[in-house]
């Protein structure tokens, strides 16, 4: 059995932990950044409603729900934006870049509309998340810190130096 206690050391892209190959499945990652992403929305909802008087949510059981949910909400909107986007990048001319840049911008503009109405119908009176200003902000945060949290996740992941991996360490648990 391996010892958890001792972290993985890279060679050449692969994860070793003692004698074993640690393999992380398409799966775990999707998992892991989903989890990543509630705790920040999260954070981010908990900040909102401590700061700005139009967001109310009723209590933390409930601002992890709505976590859950914008969270789902904005990775779809997202997925679809990047569609619709890819679609017309590949036409060109003057008038396909005008049409996918109208309806991108409509896409994200309308999505928050979208996401003030879901919100409404699955938690009622229970969560506010204030006016159209509010709800951008909102998904404007969202946006920033997810992208902000996956450059400092892939920065990590850069080596160190003349080519050599940050020295292993001792974590207490995994």
């Amino acid at each position: 059995m391996t010892d958890l206690s001792e972290p993985p050391v890279e060679s050449r892209g692969r994860q070793w932990r003692g004698d074993e190959l640690i393999i992380v499945r398409q799966r775990q990652h999707a998992f892991g950044a989903a989890v990543l992403s509630v705790l920040v929305n999260v954070c981010i909802l908990n900040f909102f409603v401590e700061h700005v008087d139009e967001v109310v949510i009723d209590s933390f059981s409930i601002s992890v729900l709505t976590a859950i949910l914008l969270t789902a909400m904005v990775s779809a909107l997202s997925q679809f934006e990047h569609r619709v986007s890819h679609y017309f990048g590949r036409h060109s001319g003057v008038a396909w870049r005008i049409a996918g840049f109208l309806t991108v911008w409509g896409i994200l503009f309308l999505g928050k509309f979208l996401i003030l109405e879901v919100v409404d119908l699955v938690f009622g009176d229970h969560v506010e998340l204030g006016h159209l200003l509010e709800v951008i902000l909102l998904v404007l945060a969202i946006l920033i810190v997810q992208r902000l949290m996956a450059a400092f996740y892939t920065r990590l992941g850069q080596r160190w130096g003349d080519g050599e991996d940050d020295p292993p360490t001792r974590s207490l648990a995994i």
